[in-house]
């Protein structure tokens, strides 16, 4: 189970630090849907680290199963 929970955060940590990286680039500022492009931009990369690390999952546990 720590496997899967490691490919979790190591996937939300390093989508989470390249969507700030590249944000910061391409965004100047000072617009008021910038901070709504953040929340949601990072709610979407945790959402999308959790199904990636419970594919992972599946595909283990269908590997036992044969």
């Amino acid at each position: 189970m720590s496997k899967y929970i490691s490919i979790f955060f190591l996937g939300a940590l390093v989508s989470v630090v390249f969507f700030f990286i590249f944000g910061s680039v391409y965004m100047d500022g000072g617009d008021p849907a910038e901070e709504a492009v953040y929340t949601f931009g990072t709610i979407i990369v945790l959402f999308l680290s959790f199904v990636i690390s419970q594919i992972y999952y599946l595909i283990d546990l269908l590997k036992k199963d044969q």
